[in-house]
Protein backbone atom coordinates (compact mmCIF):
# COMPACT_ATOMS: atom_id res chain seq x y z
CA UNK A 1 0.00 0.00 0.00
CA UNK A 2 1.09 3.61 -0.94
CA UNK A 3 2.38 4.79 2.85
CA UNK A 4 0.73 8.10 2.18
CA UNK A 5 -3.06 6.74 2.21
CA UNK A 6 -5.56 4.89 4.20
CA UNK A 7 -6.74 2.84 2.21
CA UNK A 8 -6.58 1.31 -0.91
CA UNK A 9 -9.51 1.34 -3.43
CA UNK A 10 -9.65 -1.23 -6.84
CA UNK A 11 -11.77 0.18 -9.57
CA UNK A 12 -13.53 -3.37 -10.86
CA UNK A 13 -16.10 -1.00 -13.05
CA UNK A 14 -13.69 -1.31 -16.95
CA UNK A 15 -14.42 -5.28 -16.16
CA UNK A 16 -16.55 -6.75 -13.46
CA UNK A 17 -18.94 -3.62 -14.07
CA UNK A 18 -18.98 -3.53 -17.94
CA UNK A 19 -19.82 -7.37 -18.13
CA UNK A 20 -22.88 -7.06 -16.23
CA UNK A 21 -24.00 -3.82 -18.44
CA UNK A 22 -26.37 -4.83 -21.16
CA UNK A 23 -24.62 -2.89 -24.33
CA UNK A 24 -21.18 -2.98 -23.26
CA UNK A 25 -20.32 -5.64 -25.78
CA UNK A 26 -20.80 -2.99 -28.07
CA UNK A 27 -18.47 -0.80 -26.80
CA UNK A 28 -15.18 -0.52 -28.93
CA UNK A 29 -11.34 -1.22 -27.13
CA UNK A 30 -10.81 2.48 -27.60
CA UNK A 31 -13.61 3.24 -25.67
CA UNK A 32 -12.97 0.98 -22.72
CA UNK A 33 -9.41 2.10 -23.04
CA UNK A 34 -10.17 5.93 -22.92
CA UNK A 35 -12.67 5.29 -19.16
CA UNK A 36 -9.95 3.36 -17.82
CA UNK A 37 -7.38 6.36 -18.76
CA UNK A 38 -9.58 8.69 -17.04
CA UNK A 39 -10.23 6.34 -14.06
CA UNK A 40 -6.23 7.11 -13.80
CA UNK A 41 -6.24 11.09 -14.50
CA UNK A 42 -8.55 10.98 -10.98
CA UNK A 43 -5.94 8.72 -9.16
CA UNK A 44 -6.92 5.21 -9.19
CA UNK A 45 -3.88 2.77 -9.76
CA UNK A 46 -5.50 -0.39 -9.37
CA UNK A 47 -7.81 -1.29 -12.15
CA UNK A 48 -9.24 -4.29 -13.57
CA UNK A 49 -8.92 -3.65 -17.68
CA UNK A 50 -10.70 -6.83 -18.77
CA UNK A 51 -10.91 -10.69 -18.74
CA UNK A 52 -9.64 -13.46 -21.10
CA UNK A 53 -12.82 -15.97 -20.91
CA UNK A 54 -14.92 -17.39 -23.76
CA UNK A 55 -16.11 -14.71 -25.89
CA UNK A 56 -19.18 -16.57 -26.28
CA UNK A 57 -19.60 -16.49 -22.42
CA UNK A 58 -18.75 -13.17 -22.05
CA UNK A 59 -18.94 -10.59 -25.53
CA UNK A 60 -18.51 -7.42 -22.85
CA UNK A 61 -15.10 -8.97 -22.78
CA UNK A 62 -14.12 -10.18 -26.02
CA UNK A 63 -11.87 -7.14 -26.96
CA UNK A 64 -9.94 -7.40 -23.64
CA UNK A 65 -6.53 -8.66 -26.08
CA UNK A 66 -6.92 -5.04 -27.65
CA UNK A 67 -7.31 -3.08 -24.74
CA UNK A 68 -4.48 -5.09 -23.23
CA UNK A 69 -2.69 -3.55 -26.30
CA UNK A 70 -3.50 -0.11 -26.39
CA UNK A 71 -3.29 0.17 -22.32
CA UNK A 72 0.35 0.27 -23.04
CA UNK A 73 0.11 4.10 -24.24
CA UNK A 74 -2.01 4.75 -20.87
CA UNK A 75 0.60 2.71 -18.78
CA UNK A 76 3.29 5.11 -20.34
CA UNK A 77 1.36 8.37 -18.91
CA UNK A 78 0.70 6.36 -15.32
CA UNK A 79 3.62 4.06 -14.79
CA UNK A 80 2.53 3.36 -11.31
CA UNK A 81 -0.57 2.10 -12.41
CA UNK A 82 -1.71 -1.89 -12.30
CA UNK A 83 -4.17 -3.23 -14.73
CA UNK A 84 -5.74 -6.92 -13.73
CA UNK A 85 -7.22 -9.28 -15.93
CA UNK A 86 -9.08 -11.94 -14.78
CA UNK A 87 -8.27 -15.42 -16.19
CA UNK A 88 -10.58 -18.47 -15.33
CA UNK A 89 -7.91 -21.47 -16.22
CA UNK A 90 -4.85 -21.99 -18.21
CA UNK A 91 -5.87 -21.03 -21.24
CA UNK A 92 -7.02 -18.00 -20.06
CA UNK A 93 -3.33 -17.08 -18.35
CA UNK A 94 -1.29 -18.04 -21.59
CA UNK A 95 -3.88 -14.97 -23.54
CA UNK A 96 -2.90 -12.71 -20.12
CA UNK A 97 0.61 -13.78 -20.84
CA UNK A 98 0.74 -12.55 -24.46
CA UNK A 99 -0.33 -9.45 -23.42
CA UNK A 100 1.94 -9.11 -20.38
CA UNK A 101 -0.30 -8.68 -17.52
CA UNK A 102 1.60 -7.89 -14.55
CA UNK A 103 -1.20 -9.10 -12.48
CA UNK A 104 -4.10 -11.46 -12.90
CA UNK A 105 -7.88 -12.72 -10.66
CA UNK A 106 -8.83 -15.88 -10.23
CA UNK A 107 -12.74 -15.70 -9.54
CA UNK A 108 -14.35 -18.74 -7.22
CA UNK A 109 -17.39 -19.21 -4.95
CA UNK A 110 -18.52 -21.17 -1.79
CA UNK A 111 -22.28 -21.62 -3.57
CA UNK A 112 -22.46 -24.78 -5.09
CA UNK A 113 -25.03 -23.84 -7.18
CA UNK A 114 -23.41 -20.67 -8.32
CA UNK A 115 -19.79 -22.40 -9.01
CA UNK A 116 -21.80 -24.96 -11.12
CA UNK A 117 -23.11 -21.74 -12.95
CA UNK A 118 -20.63 -19.90 -13.64
CA UNK A 119 -17.67 -22.39 -14.03
CA UNK A 120 -19.19 -25.50 -14.52
CA UNK A 121 -17.71 -27.16 -11.64
CA UNK A 122 -18.16 -28.07 -8.09
CA UNK A 123 -16.29 -25.88 -5.46
CA UNK A 124 -13.99 -28.46 -4.06
CA UNK A 125 -13.31 -29.03 -7.93
CA UNK A 126 -13.00 -25.59 -8.74
CA UNK A 127 -10.31 -25.25 -5.75
CA UNK A 128 -8.35 -27.68 -6.93
CA UNK A 129 -8.25 -27.04 -10.72
CA UNK A 130 -7.08 -23.22 -10.61
CA UNK A 131 -4.27 -24.18 -8.18
CA UNK A 132 -2.07 -25.24 -11.44
CA UNK A 133 -3.17 -21.47 -12.98
CA UNK A 134 -1.92 -19.94 -9.93
CA UNK A 135 1.43 -21.50 -9.66
CA UNK A 136 2.05 -21.10 -13.69
CA UNK A 137 1.29 -17.21 -12.94
CA UNK A 138 3.42 -17.02 -9.91
CA UNK A 139 6.20 -18.89 -12.33
CA UNK A 140 5.79 -15.95 -14.68
CA UNK A 141 6.32 -13.19 -12.20
CA UNK A 142 2.62 -12.26 -12.59
CA UNK A 143 0.68 -11.19 -9.09
CA UNK A 144 -2.32 -13.13 -8.61
CA UNK A 145 -5.47 -12.07 -7.04
CA UNK A 146 -8.23 -14.18 -5.39
CA UNK A 147 -12.10 -13.26 -5.64
CA UNK A 148 -14.26 -15.14 -3.66
CA UNK A 149 -18.31 -14.50 -4.28
CA UNK A 150 -21.37 -15.55 -2.05
CA UNK A 151 -19.62 -14.49 0.83
CA UNK A 152 -22.89 -13.67 2.91
CA UNK A 153 -24.66 -16.94 1.63
CA UNK A 154 -26.41 -17.52 -1.18
CA UNK A 155 -30.21 -19.67 -2.26
CA UNK A 156 -28.44 -22.97 -1.57
CA UNK A 157 -25.70 -21.76 1.20
CA UNK A 158 -26.53 -20.16 4.32
CA UNK A 159 -24.20 -17.66 5.31
CA UNK A 160 -20.86 -19.79 6.91
CA UNK A 161 -17.92 -17.58 7.76
CA UNK A 162 -15.63 -20.29 8.71
CA UNK A 163 -16.73 -21.95 5.55
CA UNK A 164 -15.55 -18.61 3.61
CA UNK A 165 -12.35 -18.33 6.11
CA UNK A 166 -10.79 -21.12 4.72
CA UNK A 167 -11.21 -21.02 1.67
CA UNK A 168 -9.65 -17.53 1.64
CA UNK A 169 -6.81 -19.32 3.15
CA UNK A 170 -6.95 -22.23 1.15
CA UNK A 171 -5.99 -19.10 -2.13
CA UNK A 172 -3.46 -17.43 0.44
CA UNK A 173 -1.37 -20.63 0.79
CA UNK A 174 -1.49 -20.93 -3.06
CA UNK A 175 0.32 -18.05 -3.31
CA UNK A 176 -2.63 -14.97 -4.10
CA UNK A 177 -1.37 -11.87 -2.37
CA UNK A 178 -4.88 -10.81 -2.00
CA UNK A 179 -8.24 -12.36 -1.46
CA UNK A 180 -11.20 -10.14 -2.04
CA UNK A 181 -14.62 -11.06 -0.55
CA UNK A 182 -17.40 -10.57 -2.88
CA UNK A 183 -21.41 -9.89 -1.69
CA UNK A 184 -22.65 -11.43 -4.84
CA UNK A 185 -26.09 -10.37 -3.93
CA UNK A 186 -26.03 -7.23 -1.63
CA UNK A 187 -26.96 -9.35 1.53
CA UNK A 188 -24.28 -8.57 4.04
CA UNK A 189 -24.80 -6.22 7.20
CA UNK A 190 -21.86 -4.98 9.48
CA UNK A 191 -22.71 -7.77 11.84
CA UNK A 192 -22.14 -10.33 8.67
CA UNK A 193 -18.99 -8.40 8.43
CA UNK A 194 -17.89 -8.76 11.99
CA UNK A 195 -18.38 -12.24 11.80
CA UNK A 196 -16.36 -12.47 8.59
CA UNK A 197 -13.31 -10.66 9.45
CA UNK A 198 -13.55 -12.60 12.99
CA UNK A 199 -13.52 -15.97 11.22
CA UNK A 200 -10.53 -14.72 8.80
CA UNK A 201 -9.19 -13.59 12.54
CA UNK A 202 -9.54 -17.32 13.97
CA UNK A 203 -7.46 -18.96 10.93
CA UNK A 204 -4.95 -16.53 10.88
CA UNK A 205 -5.73 -14.97 8.36
CA UNK A 206 -4.21 -11.68 7.65
CA UNK A 207 -5.99 -8.61 7.20
CA UNK A 208 -3.56 -6.51 4.95
CA UNK A 209 -4.37 -9.19 2.43
CA UNK A 210 -8.13 -9.21 2.83
CA UNK A 211 -10.15 -7.32 0.20
CA UNK A 212 -13.93 -6.28 0.48
CA UNK A 213 -16.01 -6.39 -2.61
CA UNK A 214 -19.57 -4.68 -1.49
CA UNK A 215 -22.88 -4.44 -3.74
CA UNK A 216 -25.08 -1.88 -2.93
CA UNK A 217 -28.47 -3.73 -3.37
CA UNK A 218 -29.95 -3.25 -0.21
CA UNK A 219 -27.96 0.18 0.62
CA UNK A 220 -26.19 -1.11 3.17
CA UNK A 221 -22.75 -0.75 1.24
CA UNK A 222 -21.11 1.91 3.00
CA UNK A 223 -22.27 0.90 6.34
CA UNK A 224 -20.78 -2.61 5.42
CA UNK A 225 -17.60 -0.95 4.49
CA UNK A 226 -17.05 1.75 7.68
CA UNK A 227 -17.59 -1.89 9.99
CA UNK A 228 -14.98 -3.93 7.72
CA UNK A 229 -12.57 -0.44 8.06
CA UNK A 230 -13.28 -0.03 11.92
CA UNK A 231 -12.01 -3.94 11.88
CA UNK A 232 -8.48 -3.71 10.26
CA UNK A 233 -9.65 -3.57 6.44
CA UNK A 234 -7.92 -1.76 4.37
CA UNK A 235 -8.81 -2.51 0.70
CA UNK A 236 -12.20 -2.05 -1.12
CA UNK A 237 -12.83 -2.36 -4.55
CA UNK A 238 -15.71 -0.04 -6.23
CA UNK A 239 -17.09 0.28 -9.63
CA UNK A 240 -17.02 4.10 -11.18
CA UNK A 241 -20.48 5.02 -11.55
CA UNK A 242 -22.03 2.28 -10.40
CA UNK A 243 -20.96 -0.54 -13.02
CA UNK A 244 -22.84 -3.08 -12.86
CA UNK A 245 -26.07 -2.52 -11.70
CA UNK A 246 -27.89 -0.07 -9.37
CA UNK A 247 -27.27 2.43 -7.10
CA UNK A 248 -27.91 4.08 -10.78
CA UNK A 249 -29.83 1.10 -12.89
CA UNK A 250 -32.23 -0.15 -10.86
CA UNK A 251 -30.79 -3.43 -11.36
CA UNK A 252 -30.24 -6.66 -8.64
CA UNK A 253 -26.55 -6.65 -9.60
CA UNK A 254 -25.23 -3.32 -7.26
CA UNK A 255 -21.67 -2.96 -7.17
CA UNK A 256 -21.00 -0.27 -4.70
CA UNK A 257 -20.11 2.85 -6.51
CA UNK A 258 -17.06 4.05 -5.97
CA UNK A 259 -17.72 7.77 -6.03
CA UNK A 260 -20.11 7.39 -2.39
CA UNK A 261 -17.36 4.89 -1.57
CA UNK A 262 -14.97 8.50 -1.91
CA UNK A 263 -17.29 10.30 -0.70
CA UNK A 264 -16.97 7.78 2.78
CA UNK A 265 -13.67 8.61 2.70
CA UNK A 266 -13.83 12.47 2.40
CA UNK A 267 -16.41 12.27 5.41
CA UNK A 268 -14.54 9.68 7.58
CA UNK A 269 -10.95 12.10 6.60
CA UNK A 270 -9.47 8.55 5.38
CA UNK A 271 -6.36 9.01 2.34
CA UNK A 272 -6.98 7.01 -0.91
CA UNK A 273 -5.59 7.53 -4.32
CA UNK A 274 -8.35 9.87 -5.56
CA UNK A 275 -7.99 13.19 -4.42
CA UNK A 276 -10.54 15.08 -6.65
CA UNK A 277 -14.19 13.42 -7.26
CA UNK A 278 -14.99 15.59 -9.62
CA UNK A 279 -12.70 14.11 -12.29
CA UNK A 280 -13.93 10.20 -10.89
CA UNK A 281 -17.36 12.07 -11.80
CA UNK A 282 -15.88 12.81 -15.19
CA UNK A 283 -14.98 9.17 -16.20
CA UNK A 284 -18.24 8.14 -15.00
CA UNK A 285 -19.75 10.82 -17.06
CA UNK A 286 -17.87 9.53 -19.76
CA UNK A 287 -18.90 5.83 -19.65
CA UNK A 288 -22.48 6.21 -18.67
CA UNK A 289 -22.79 8.37 -22.45
CA UNK A 290 -20.76 5.19 -23.92
CA UNK A 291 -23.56 2.93 -22.85
CA UNK A 292 -26.74 5.58 -23.65
CA UNK A 293 -27.15 5.86 -19.73
CA UNK A 294 -28.35 8.43 -17.61
CA UNK A 295 -26.04 9.47 -14.89
CA UNK A 296 -26.13 10.05 -11.72
CA UNK A 297 -28.16 13.36 -11.12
Amino acid sequence: MHSTYDIEVVEVGARDGLQNEPGAAGLSAETKVEFIRLLALAGLRRIEAGSFVKPQAVPSMANSAEVAALLQAVAREFPDAVFSYLVPNLKGLVRAREVNAKEVAIFLAVSESFSQANIHAGVDEAFIAIEPVVKEALSCGMRVRGYISNVFGYTDLPFSPQKVASRSKQLHDMGCFEVSLGDTTGVGTPERVDALVGAHVDVAFPLAQLAMHFHDTFGSAIANVERAYDLGIRTFDAATGGLGGCPYANSPKGNLAMEDLIRWCEARSVRCAVQDIALLESASAYIHKALGKKDKV
